[in-house]
C-alpha cells in the first residue's frame, strides 16, 4: 500500500493538487439519468448492428487509393514475427527506470494487429485472419494491459501485475476500446475460423475492464474519493471503457452499474474545468483531454437514439475551443507545461467538436489541420481510423483554407494571452502565461513567454523530453527543462523559481488600449524566500502594427545578494552587439533585441540536447541569452525590446 501513496503524493506534486475549480455541476448526469441509461441498454443490440453497419459503410467509401494503401500496410505484416513480452522487460521501470523498452514491444504488437485488422475490413476476404488471430491470441494472454510505469499503483507497489489486484490505466483502456472495435467488425468472420477467439476477447474484456471499473471506486482517476487528482487520465480511460462497455457487454445489471458510474466520475472532469475551457495540461493532451470528451458526447448522443444533446453546452463547446486557440501557425501550438511545440492533433476530434456545436471555425481548422497532416487515416488503432475514416469526405469537402483566428485572446483562468499581428510582412505571434507552479504537467514558468514570427520561433518554451521515471517522480525539477532558469523568466539574486501552487503569479491583468495590448503579471511570488524579492512585475507590451514587443522588468528587493538575470531562450544563434542582440532568422528575416548596456550586461550561452524528443524539435543545441542586471540597486526598471526589423 505503501507504494500507491507515493506514488500518488509524486502525481499530487507534479501534475496538481486536485482540488476542483468549481462546484459539482452533473453535466452528464442530468442528461444521462436512469431512465436514458435503461434506454440505452435496451436499444444496445440494435445499435450495435447499426454501429456495424455505419463502421463498414465509412470503409467501402472509401477511395480506391486509400483502399490500396491499408491492404499494402496489412501485406507488409502478414509475415510478423510476433515478439515476446518478457517480465524482465517489464520490471525494468522497478531496477532502473526505463519504460520504454517493455512499452515499444507492446505497442509493435498493438500496431501490427490493428493494420492486419484494417487490411481484413478493407479486403474482406479472409486472408488476414490467421495472422489477425495470432495478434489477438497473444493480445489476450497477456497478464496486464497496464504499463509498467502506472503499475505501481496496485497495492504491492512496482513490479508485475499482481493477478489478485487488477487495474486500468490508460494502455488497457486503449486495448480494451480496440478490441471491442475488432469483435464488433469481424465477430462472424473469427468464429468461422475459431469460435473460442471471440468468447475470449469477451471474457478478457470482462475481467480485465468492465468488472473491475463495476467493482471498484478506488481507482485515483475515478476521480469517487476525497482528495484525488483531476487530469486526462479520467476522461481517457472513462471514453474508451464506455465503448468496451457498449460495443461488448451484454451483462444488462453491470452494464448499468458501470454507466452510471461512467457519468459520475466523467462529471469530475468537466467540474474540474474552468468555464472558459482552459485545458492547463496544454494542447498535446488536449486530444486525450477535452478531445476525449468529445468522443464521449458523440458516442451518448448516438447511443441513447439522440434522445440527449448537449449543443446547448457552453462550457464544454469552449473546451473544445481551446484547441483552435493554442494554435500558432502550420504545426505549431503552444508548448507550455508537458506539450510538444510541433505537433498535429487528430482533425477528427475537432471536427466532432464543429458538428455537436454546428461550429464552423472548428470545422475549418479540422480541414486546416487534415491538409497538414497528409496521412489523415490513423493505421496504428482501430479506433482511431474509424474515427478518422468517418469523416474522411467531410474534411475534404471543407475548405480550411478559411480559417481566420482571433488577434488576441485571453483565459483568465490560466492567466493566458495569445496575440498575433496578422501583418502583411509577417505574422509576429506572442503568447504569455502566469497562473501557479502547481498545475497539471507544471514546468516552473510563470510569467513565461514565448515568440514567433511567422512559423518560425524566436523565444521558445524548450518543452517536456522523453518520459522516464524521474519526469513523474520526487526529482521532477532536477530535469533542466522544467526549472524556470531555462524558461524566459528572470533569475533573481540567483534564486529560481519554486514548484507547488503557493508559488504562484500576482495582480495579472490583459488590457487593450488603441492598437497596443498590454500583459502585467507581479511574479516575486514564484520565488521561494531566499530570492528575497518583494515584487518583480514584468509588463509585456505587445504593438502588432509595427510588429514589436517591448518588456520592462520593474522590481523591488529586500536585499541584494548577487546579479539578478534575465533569461530568454531561443534556438536562433544569438550574435551580441552593443546594444542588441540579432537572430537571423530561417527565412532571412531578422529579429533584435534591444537594451540599454548600461544597465544589462548580455550574453549568451549554448545548451547541448542530448533528448531525442526536444532535439526532433529543436535541434542539437539550444541558446540561453543572460542579461545580467549591472549594479545593486534594491529597486530597478530594466526595459527591453524585441523587434522584426527587416520584413
Amino acid at each position: 500500500m505503501r507504494g500507491f501513496q507515493l506514488y500518488i503524493a509524486f502525481l499530487l506534486l507534479v501534475l496538481g493538487s486536485g482540488q476542483s475549480q468549481l462546484s459539482a455541476q452533473q453535466m452528464l448526469q442530468d442528461k444521462i439519468n436512469i431512465e436514458q441509461i435503461n434506454g440505452i441498454v435496451e436499444s444496445l443490440p440494435s445499435w450495435r448492428m447499426q454501429k456495424l453497419h455505419e463502421w463498414r459503410g465509412y470503409v467501402d467509401r472509401l477511395p480506391s487509393a486509400e483502399k490500396q494503401k491499408v491492404i499494402v500496410s496489412a501485406e507488409r505484416v502478414q509475415d510478423f514475427d510476433w515478439p515476446s513480452l518478457f517480465a524482465t522487460q517489464y520490471m525494468e521501470y522497478k531496477f532502473n527506470g526505463n519504460r520504454t523498452n517493455y512499452e515499444q514491444t507492446v505497442n509493435k504488437r498493438r500496431d501490427v494487429l490493428s493494420r492486419l485488422v484494417l487490411g481484413e475490413l478493407v479486403e474482406n476476404k479472409g486472408r488476414f485472419i490467421p495472422q489477425i488471430v495470432n495478434g489477438l491470441w497473444l493480445t489476450l494472454e497477456e497478464s496486464t494491459w497496464v504499463s509498467p510505469a502506472h503499475i505501481v499503483v496496485q497495492k504491492s507497489g512496482a513490479g508485475l501485475a499482481d493477478p489478485l489486484d487488477s487495474y486500468i490505466d490508460l494502455g488497457a483502456g486503449r486495448t480494451a476500446a480496440d478490441l471491442s472495435a475488432i469483435y464488433l467488425l469481424l465477430k462472424d468472420e473469427l468464429d468461422e475460423y475459431s469460435p473460442q477467439v471471440s468468447k475470449k476477447i469477451v471474457k478478457e474484456l470482462a475481467d480485465k475492464i468492465l468488472t473491475p471499473y463495476a467493482e471498484r471506486d478506488d481507482f485515483w482517476w475515478m476521480n469517487l474519493r476525497e482528495g484525488t487528482l483531476v487530469n486526462n487520465w479520467n476522461i481517457w480511460v472513462n471514453t474508451n471503457v464506455l465503448k468496451t462497455a457498449l460495443l461488448v457487454d451484454t451483462d444488462d445489471v453491470r452494464l448499468r452499474k458501470v454507466l452510471q458510474k461512467l457519468m459520475v466520475s466523467a462529471d469530475k472532469f468537466i467540474d474540474f474545468y474552468p468555464e472558459d475551457g482552459a485545458c492547463e495540461e496544454g494542447p498535446s493532451y488536449w486530444g486525450h483531454a477535452a478531445g476525449e470528451l468529445g468522443q464521449m458526447i458523440q458516442w451518448l448522443e448516438d447511443a441513447s437514439g439522440q434522445r440527449v444533446s448537449f449543443k446547448e453546452n457552453n462550457k464544454i463547446h469552449q473546451m473544445g475551443n481551446y484547441i483552435l486557440h493554442a494554435h500558432i501557425t502550420g504545426n505549431r501550438f503552444l508548448n507550455f507545461a508537458d506539450a510538444e511545440a510541433i505537433q498535429v492533433p487528430y482533425p477528427a476530434k475537432i471536427w466532432t467538436y464543429g458538428t455537436l456545436y454546428d461550429d464552423a471555425s472548428l470545422k475549418a481548422f479540422a480541414a486546416y489541420l487534415d491538409g497538414i497532416k497528409g496521412e489523415t487515416l490513423s493505421l496504428g488503432s482501430v479506433q482511431d481510423f474509424l474515427m478518422t475514416a468517418g469523416v474522411y469526405h467531410d474534411l475534404r469537402k471543407t475548405d480550411g483554407t478559411a480559417l481566420r483566428k482571433n488577434t488576441a485572446h485571453y483565459y483568465e483562468s490560466l492567466q493566458m494571452a495569445t496575440l498575433r499581428s496578422n501583418h502583411a510582412k509577417g505574422d509576429l505571434f506572442f503568447a504569455a502565461i502566469g497562473g501557479t507552479n502547481g498545475v497539471s504537467h507544471n514546468h516552473n514558468d510563470v510569467g513565461s513567454f514565448m515568440l514567433y514570427l511567422d512559423s518560425l520561433p524566436v523565444l521558445i518554451d524548450v518543452g517536456v523530453g522523453t518520459y522516464t521515471k524521474e519526469t513523474f517522480g520526487p526529482n521532477r525539477y532536477a530535469l533542466w527543462n522544467m526549472q524556470s532558469q531555462w524558461h524566459n523568466l528572470p533569475i533573481i539574486n540567483g534564486i529560481q523559481q519554486k514548484d507547488g501552487k503557493a508559488f504562484t503569479a500576482q495582480d495579472v491583468k490583459f488590457e487593450q488600449k488603441g492598437n497596443t495590448y498590454t500583459y502585467s503579471i507581479d511574479i516575486s511570488q514564484a520565488y521561494p524566500k531566499e530570492a528575497r524579492v518583494k515584487q518583480w512585475n514584468r509588463e509585456l507590451i505587445f504593438s502588432p502594427t509595427v510588429n514589436r514587443l517591448l518588456i520592462t522588468e520593474d522590481y523591488v528587493l529586500e536585499e541584494w545578494i548577487q546579479p539578478s538575470e534575465i533569461m530568454l531562450m531561443t534556438p536562433v544563434k544569438p550574435i551580441v552587439e552593443h546594444s542588441s542582440i540579432s537572430l537571423t532568422l530561417a527565412n532571412g528575416k531578422l529579429v533584435k533585441i534591444g537594451f540599454d548596456s548600461k544597465v544589462v550586461e548580455p550574453s549568451v550561452e549554448a545548451k547541448s540536447i542530448e533528448d531525442i524528443r526536444i532535439a526532433k524539435i529543436w535541434g542539437d543545441q539550444v541558446f540561453r541569452i543572460k542579461l545580467s542586471v549591472k549594479g545593486n540597486k534594491l529597486k530597478q526598471s530594466v526595459p527591453y525590446t524585441v523587434e522584426v526589423v527587416n520584413q
